[in-house]
């Protein structure tokens, strides 16, 4: 599944957005999500069933064992 997880300036998570639009039109209106100046959004993949978990601190866990793994992949 596709979340875009939000850290802050000092890279902690902030929270996260199920899929990698942070915005959407639906019957003539549209949303958007934004951030403030400092937070950093991060495209990343993660396990189908997190968005079944109901443990706040589980999910922040997990949250950040994903966007661990995510930028490790991405150093060079």
């Amino acid at each position: 599944m596709k979340m875009t997880i939000v850290t802050d300036v000092h890279g902690n998570v902030l929270g996260a957005v199920q899929g990698h639009s942070l915005s959407e039109s639906k019957d003539g209106v549209e949303a958007t999500v934004s951030f403030a100046a400092g937070h950093s959004t991060h495209l990343v993949e993660v396990d189908d069933d997190l968005a079944t978990v109901d443990d706040i601190d589980e999910f922040q866990q997990r949250l950040r064992g994903h966007l661990q793994q995510h930028q490790q992949q991405q150093q060079p």
